[in-house]
């Protein structure tokens, strides 16, 4: 995972550098109607160069926020306005609308909060949110809500972390081996947890 973001910030940090928080709201707000861009990406190499000093955390904060609240609402107008035409010729399938009409239905609010997190649904839930005539207060309330979070987490916190990388690199480095074992067995003590809580269930019922 560190040998993964040391990757990302390599291939991102040029591209900050030369065109600074204009890449970083387009990336951002393409992605709540329905384009995959790295936004979050951008987001998280955006914090930990403002912690650097190489980027003002404020301007990074705001410009973040601002583009996947603007993003989100142009997705939320598209899937109101041209949701029928999108159905029609089959750019959203029925199949996804529904998919989306259950979560919005299920979660409502909190749906919004979750697609941030999770790659397709931060891409297309808004679009789903049009789509399903979900009211724009609730829309609008959910969506500063989501993007407030989601800027915190991936913009705030990588810079608050960012002093704390180069220690967490070398431990890494150090104990990799322990720790991808440490984490294989996690894992597999909760998959088994699990498999045994449903097992048990099952016998009660």
């Amino acid at each position: 995972m560190l040998d993964t973001l040391q990757h990302i910030i390599a291939e991102l940090s040029p591209y900050l550098h030369h065109y600074g928080l204009f890449i970083l709201a387009l990336a951002v707000a393409v992605e709540g109607f329905g384009i995959p861009a790295p936004g979050q990406s951008f987001l998280i190499v955006s914090g930990m160069l403002a912690a650097n000093g190489e980027m003002s955390l404020p301007a990074v904060l705001a410009t973040g926020a601002l583009a996947a609240f603007t993003g989100n609402c142009i997705g939320y107008l598209i899937g109101l306005k041209f949701g029928k035409v999108l159905l029609a010729k089959g750019w959203v399938k029925a199949e996804t609308e529904q998919k989306l009409h259950a979560f919005i239905g299920k979660y409502g609010i909190a749906a919004l909060l979750m697609s941030r997190f999770v790659e397709g649904l931060k891409q297309t839930l808004c679009i789903g949110c049009g789509i399903a005539k979900l009211p724009l207060s609730t829309f609008l309330l959910g969506n500063a809500l989501a993007t407030s979070v989601w800027v915190l987490i991936f913009g705030l916190g990588p810079a608050v972390l960012t002093r704390e990388m180069g220690p967490l690199l070398a431990f890494y480095h150090d104990h990799r081996m322990q720790l991808w074992g440490a984490g294989t067995a996690l894992i597999a003590m909760g998959v088994i947890a699990l498999w045994l809580n449903q097992r048990r269930r099952q016998q009660n019922h």
